[in-house]
């Protein structure tokens, strides 16, 4: 059995079509339509449903698809197995918000790049949602989520780590002069916030709301260094991951807020969609985070 074949029919299975399969694998959608008939005929099945221009996956093409990845998959192990990491090269397409990205894509990055110097990465900023949209609709391989602990047996979960987040303040702030603050008298301050479509500012904006309070933030700004750059050197207040306010945590600049009975649960997850096939490149950069994340 001609793997190619196969590389052609899943395509066709996750591009959804004889014509978009073409034209990422480059081939004419004759040609697509050709080996699909060849492997219908060694088989002798019938793969697709064929009606108004639309196609849809027969009973044992079904089956076929599941044989077909994971022949595929055993493919590409042996011959990985063979390679020294610098041969494995591909485009791998990244979801993620900028958040995260700022994060993982520093000396973690450069040190990918050391380790697979053929690997090139295509990072698309969105939010969650979005960022599950593009999954769903294979725009791009994976996806890096900061947003409540998520889990859909549509995807698996690749690598993931809690977060810790707090309101933080300039070191000097007059409210910790305070032990314990109330969320209450937190929320008559100055804040600067992220967007409200973010995923931890919506978790925020939630836990408030079941308590029947809510932020007016005077300032809006989607890059989190910015906040923490006007928080450092003023009297107003914000709300963001640790991992995004360390360094000021550590030169003293900022402190977290003692708030009473507030709790925001925030998770780093790496997520792939079940159903695609997981080339050298995707299981490369996966042990590598997986790794990263889980430190």
């Amino acid at each position: 059995m001609d793997t190619n074949v196969l590389k052609t029919f899943v395509a066709v299975c996750e591009y959804s079509g004889f014509s978009a399969a073409a034209e990422k694998l480059g081939y004419t959608q004759s040609t697509v339509s050709s080996q699909i008939k060849q492997l219908e005929s060694e088989l002798n099945t019938v793969l697709f449903d064929r009606f108004y221009h639309r196609i849809s996956l027969t009973a044992d093409g079904i089956i076929v698809l599941q044989h077909a990845r994971n022949i595929l998959e055993s493919r590409e192990k042996m011959l990985e197995d063979l390679r020294t990491p610098e041969t494995v090269e591909e485009n791998i397409r990244l979801a993620m918000s900028s958040s995260v990205c700022s994060r993982y894509f520093k000396d973690d990055f450069l040190k990918f790049r050391r380790l697979f110097p053929n690997i090139h990465l295509v990072v698309f900023e969105s939010g969650t949602e979005k960022m599950f949209d593009m999954l769903r609709k294979n725009e791009v391989d994976l996806i890096f989520t900061l947003d409540s602990h998520i889990y859909d047996s549509e995807f698996i979960i690749c690598a993931e780590h809690e977060e810790a987040v707090h309101f933080f303040a300039a070191a000097e702030h007059p409210l910790f002069q305070q032990k314990k603050i109330t969320l209450s008298r937190l929320c008559e301050e100055d804040f600067v916030l992220t967007e409200s479509n973010m995923s931890y500012r919506k978790l925020l904006n939630n836990e408030l709301a079941l308590q029947s309070l809510e932020i007016h933030p005077i300032l809006e700004i989607g890059n989190p260094l910015q906040i923490c750059s006007l928080i450092k050197d003023s009297r107003m207040v914000s709300f963001l991951p640790d991992f995004i306010t360390e360094d000021y945590y550590r030169s003293g600049e900022i402190k977290h807020l003692p708030i009473m009975n507030f709790s925001v649960s925030v998770w780093t997850q790496l997520l792939i969609h079940k159903n695609k096939w997981r080339s050298p490149a995707l299981n490369a950069f996966i042990d590598f985070y997986r790794e990263v994340i889980g430190k």
